[in-house]
Order: structure tokens, then sequence, then C-alpha cells
């Protein structure tokens, strides 16, 4: 049977001895950790997280207090803890001397040099910030320490050379003028321990606070001058006004009405700090900053919204409108993308020598082109509903946009009142008929009603989650026409009428009476319009194609039901719709209009139920892309234009060949499982 050897009678001989006393108690102790100790608080110097560690130096000498957080130096604000303090009373420092305004002149004591051997160095610290006085501060060692106080500046070269002579020698020296006002002080301590022996801050030296006080309030730095999403004060930058109509507002504007950006403020760091509130402002007003909540600030209440409002719809019903949703998604894609390359803008960004006015209006543009690709991944994001709810799924195009709006789909240029109807039809609702982002409210509203005999819990789950993204993301486009609007009205000021001076010339300005009155407008301006040279009639063809095939592709990927077999497929569709694009910017720039046409037959296509149907189709596409590319012989050569970001990830990554896709399309066909 094995025995416990019999404990020492000293217990130093196998005890091991705490450092603090939360660890030496023989039981545990209700309280903070070990981890709570000042060695272990994290800090990243301005101010900190935990604490800001400047303040424990700011106590380095026995019985004096000074302020670092200072443009002129470190100034000696105190004389604390009253203990420590009265040995320099008795030398002949009051506390009266302190309303003059002494400063720490000089500092002589121990610290590392850069190989680390310990060293003696005085510091002259007249004309220095107060952070630089801190900062060698920190790197004192124990030990020996004289400093010298004085009025800033010094009183002439003497009282200065008196004073450094003094803490060099360690002497206590008080000098004083004929008018008995203090010239300088010269005192000589031990570096004051922040902790005591039980490891833990002295309580006689701090008092409760001295540590976080300069941490969030008065939020005079990382509230006011931090220009992120800061920890401490947890506060936006930028935010949108309480309607949504400006994207772009600084959130300590002094002005609370809202005030558009001009040009001095967008690039002139001087001009946008006037237009803040100032420290003493946060300091005494911060409650006047509005609420801000998920990017946008309101009024003094945040008001939740009502609920949405309109008839629930069944299963079938919501397959329905999914349906048709999905074919609004891919006009509004069209529409986007043609009222984009109307724009005479170049397909880069503008170097930062171009003025303003042409960044706003390149801007502008590109972000009628990054919603027209959120409608392309909103026209996927549709049909993966619809596939989880196990309907066909769909790659027509809607012939009429909206069920209030009941709007022909049309294509023209991006002419004012087709940027107000952008706007338009992109207006949040909370009601689940009126507009397209209520529609999608609707559908929304009644997923979360039907019960689970009607639906899978875990299908709805998925379903509800990609709703709320196109509906988070349709009201973003809004906003972002909004703003696009806003900075296009820079390009030639109040002046601009229905067809705006930066649309391209040619068949793009060509204006055209308008005969149908379910389209709200007397003139369109840059109908698509069939070329009558042999250039540009070429590029049309091969734009079509291109336009033609993806349709057929993303046709076979959006019925694969297995998104792992479905979504390399759609990856690859992604190089037919970049390389139609570098189709269409050429021929823009040249002054044609692309016409997107649809493929013959395409409303009346069956859905995709079978590898049978699905082969077929790819048969189809193949035909489209292998057919001779008229625009490469015939067209005046020109450079190729960069591709734009889509936003779909980098261009080079999507760059696949002709047989690289169609042999991708038909892996997937042959491993897939359509619903028959």
């Amino acid at each position: 049977m094995s025995t416990f050897p019999t404990a020492p009678e000293d217990p130093r001989e196998w005890k091991i001895f705490p450092r603090n006393l939360t660890a030496r108690a023989a039981y545990i102790v209700p309280g903070n950790s070990i981890v709570t100790r000042p060695e272990d608080g994290v800090d990243n110097c301005y101010p900190g997280l935990e604490m800001d560690a400047k303040n424990i130096q700011k106590m380095f000498f026995p019985g004096l207090y000074f302020e670092v957080y200072r443009q002129d130096g470190a100034r000696l604000a105190g004389m604390k803890p009253a203990s420590l303090a009265q040995r320099w009373i008795d030398l002949g420092l009051t506390p009266g001397d302190l309303q003059d305004n002494l400063f720490l002149w000089v500092m002589h004591g121990r610290n590392n040099d850069l190989d680390g051997a310990v060293q003696v160095t005085t510091f002259d610290f007249t004309g220095k910030q107060g952070l630089y006085a801190w900062r060698q501060i920190n790197s004192l060692l124990p030990g020996d320490l004289s400093i010298a106080v004085g009025p800033n500046p010094p009183q002439g070269q003497s009282a200065f050379k008196d004073a450094k002579a003094a803490v060099e020698a360690g002497a206590n020296k008080i000098e004083r003028d004929s008018n008995g006002k203090l010239m300088f002080a010269a005192m000589s301590a031990q570096r004051l321990d922040y902790l005591n022996e039980q490891g833990v801050l002295a309580p006689e030296v701090y008092d409760p606070g001295d540590l976080t006080r300069t941490l969030c309030t008065p939020w005079t730095y990382d509230f006011r001058d931090c220009q992120c999403f800061y920890w401490a004060s947890n506060k936006p930058d930028v935010i949108s006004s309480e309607d949504g109509q400006y994207e772009y507002l600084n959130f300590q504007r002094k002005n609370r009405n809202v005030e558009p950006q001009t040009q001095d403020i967008a690039y002139g760091y001087n001009a946008r700090r006037q237009r803040e509130v100032d420290y003493a402002e946060i300091m005494g007003g911060w409650e006047q900053l509005r609420p801000v909540l998920n990017g946008r600030e309101f009024g003094e209440t945040y008001v939740p919204p009502e609920g949405p409002t309109g008839p629930i719809m069944t299963l079938e019903q919501i397959k329905d409108e999914l349906t048709y949703l999905a074919s609004v998604e891919h006009a509004l894609a069209v529409q986007y993308l043609y009222a984009f390359y109307s724009v005479d803008v170049p397909w880069k960004e503008p170097e930062e020598k171009e003025t303003l006015e042409s960044f706003r209006l390149w801007h502008s543009a590109r972000t009628v082109f990054d919603v027209a690709i959120d409608e392309m991944r909103h026209f996927r994001w549709a049909n993966e509903i619809l596939s989880l709810l196990g309907a066909d799924t769909t790659a027509k195009r809607a012939s009429t946009l909206g069920r209030t709006f009941k709007v022909p789909f049309y294509l023209q240029s991006l002419s004012s009142p087709q940027l107000q109807w952008f706007i338009d039809v992109e207006r949040p609702s909370r009601s689940t008929v009126a507009g397209l982002d209520g529609m999608y409210v609707g559908i929304l509203h009644s997923l979360q009603h039907l019960r689970e005999d009607e639906i899978d819990p875990e299908v709805r789950r998925k379903a509800v989650e990609i709703v709320k993204l196109i509906v988070d993301e349709g009201e973003g486009h809004y906003v972002r026409f909004s703003t696009a609007q806003q900075n296009f009205a820079f390009y030639d000021h109040a002046g601009r009428g229905a067809l705006p001076g930066y649309i391209l010339s040619g068949e793009w300005s060509e204006a055209t009476p308008n005969h149908n009155p379910d389209i709200p407008y007397d003139t369109l301006y840059g109908q698509p319009a069939r070329a009558a040279d042999a250039e540009g009639a070429a590029l049309q063809a091969d734009s079509d194609r291109h336009y033609q095939a993806l349709l057929i592709l993303l046709k076979i990927a959006f019925a694969i039901p297995e998104a792992q077999i479905s979504s390399p497929a759609l990856r690859k569709a992604i190089s037919v719709m970049l390389k139609m694009n570098e189709v269409n910017l050429e021929m823009s720039a040249k002054g044609y209009t692309p016409l997107f046409t649809l493929p013959d037959g395409w409303e009346l296509d069956p859905p995709v139920r079978s590898s049978a149907e699905a082969s077929r189709l790819l048969e189809r596409a193949h035909s489209l892309l292998v057919k001779p590319m008229m625009a490469k012989t015939l067209a005046t050569p020109t450079p190729p234009p960069p591709h734009p970001d889509t936003g779909l990830g980098a261009a080079k990554a999507h760059d696949s060949s002709l047989s690289e896709i169609l042999d991708a399309f038909s892996e997937a066909i042959a491993k897939s499982r359509f619903r028959e």
C-alpha cells in the first residue's frame, strides 16, 4: 500500500508562494482573476483597452501628479497623495505655485540603452510635447530619480542651467524671484513603485478611476479622432440620413441638418475638421448626437417600422410570385446594364489628378453597373428559393415590371427620367403589394406564416434567409441610386435636362417619340437601334450571341438541384457574361447600342426537368458560341477594354475558354439528378 510522504515542517520547502493576495488565499476568493493585474492589461497605447497605461506613469515621482496629454509639455497638475507630497511642501513648494503652470523641465534617472545596458541619463523636456516626456518616464528603471519643474518657458537660460545642475547633483532646491514667484524647484527621490508588496496597485497612490478616466470619457481622443469603428467609442464615422436620401454624412458634423458634401470637405482635412464638433462640444453636448441603427441616423427616439401589411399567400402562390420576380430581376439587370453603357465615362477609375466632378461622374455610373451585378445575383437567389421549394426554375425576362407599376420592359439611355424610374422601382416598402421590395416582403411575410405540414422548417429557414438578403440589398439599391442622382447633378449643375450632357453621342442620344401610354415619358433616348454598317452589325450580333448563350447556360445551372454541382457551372457561365460585357463596352464607345435580343422562342421554352433537355440546351449554347465572331474581322482594331471589377471575383478567375465552359456544363449535367 502506498503512503504519502511526510510534509516538511517548514512550508517554504514545498509551498509555491503566490504574487498577489487573491492567489495567496487558501480558498477561492470572489473577485478578479490574476489576469486583471496591470502587467496583464491590454494596452494599445492610445489610449488602451482595459486602462490607459499613461495614467500609471503620471505618478512616477513621489507626491507629484503630472498631466501628459498636452502639446506644451508635461504639466505639474497636483500634489498627491498628501503623505508623499508633504516633504516637498516642507521644502518650500506650495499648492499655490501650481497656479503658475509649472512644467517638467529636466529629469535625471536610470534607463536602458539600445543594447539593454543600464545607463544614467539626463532628459531635457523644454519645448517638447507631454507625450514625449511620458515616453521617457515610461522607460525609467527603479532607483534614484531627480527632476526639476518650473514655468514654461523658463525665466532665462541661467535659471534652466541652475535647475539642471541641481538635478544632476541630486539636490533638493527651491529658487524664487524677487516677487516670490517660483523660478524652479529641483527635487530628488526614488522612482515611485506603482505596485505595493502584495502585487496590486498602491491604494495610497491611485484613486479609484485614475487608470480609466481617459478612456471613453471625456471621449476627447478615441471618440472624436479615431477614423474607424473603434472599440471604446462604438460609433460610426459615416452614416446615412434618416430618410435614406444621403448615403454619406459625417456623424460628428456640427450642422445637424443634412449638409451635402462639397469639394473642400471631401478633399480637405482641415475643412472637414472645422465642420465637426470639437472636444469641448462633445463633452458638453454629446447627447445631441443622434442614434444610429444599421448605419442610418434617426431622430431623438428610434421608432421601429410597422410590420408588413397585405394578404398571406399560399405555398403555390409564393412559387408563382417568385417565378415572376426572378424574371423581373433579369429585366432590371438588363435595364441597368444598358443604362450604364450609355454614360460617357472611362472604363477605369480616374486618376487623382482628375477633377472631383469627373470622379463623381465615374463613381455614379459605376454604381449603376454594380447594382446591375446585384440584380444578377438576385436573379440567381430567386431561382435558389424556387429550387428549395421544389418549383421549376426560370431564366425568362419579364415583359412587365411590377404588380403596381405595370410598366412594359423597355431600354433607354440613363436619362434623368430613367434614373428616377430606377429609384422608384427600388424604393423600400413595408406594404406587400407596393413596389419590387414590397413583393419580396410579402413573400417573407407569407413564408413565416406557413404551417410545418406545408413547408419543411429547414427549407423555410433557408428560404427566409435568402429573401432577407434580397430585401436588404434592395433597400441599399434605393440609397445608392439616390446618391448617384446627387452626384450626377454635379456634372452640369441644376440646368440638367431630360438628356444630360454625360450621355454618349450617336445612337445613345437619339430621341424617339414614345407611343406606348404605359411608359410614362413622351420621349425616349438611346433606344436599341440596329446598326446600319457592317462593323456595328457584327458587334451587335456578337453581343447577342453571348447574351443568348449566357441565358441558356443560366437556365441549365438554375435547374440543377444540387448546389455543389450548380455553383461551379455558374462560375464558368460568368466568363460568358464578362466577354459579353467587353463587346458591349467596345460597342458603346463607338456609338452603337447592344440589342439584348432573347433567344428564339425563349418565352415558350419549357423548364429543364431532365438531363436530355439540359443537353439539348447546351448544344444550342455551343452553336451560338462557336459561330464566327464577325466583329473580330470587321471591326476597327481597338485595344480590348480591361475587365471591370464585377464584384463576382477577379475577372481572371472567370476567364475560361469555350471548351472549358462547355466541358464543365457537360460534366454537371451528367452528375445531376434533375427533377424528372
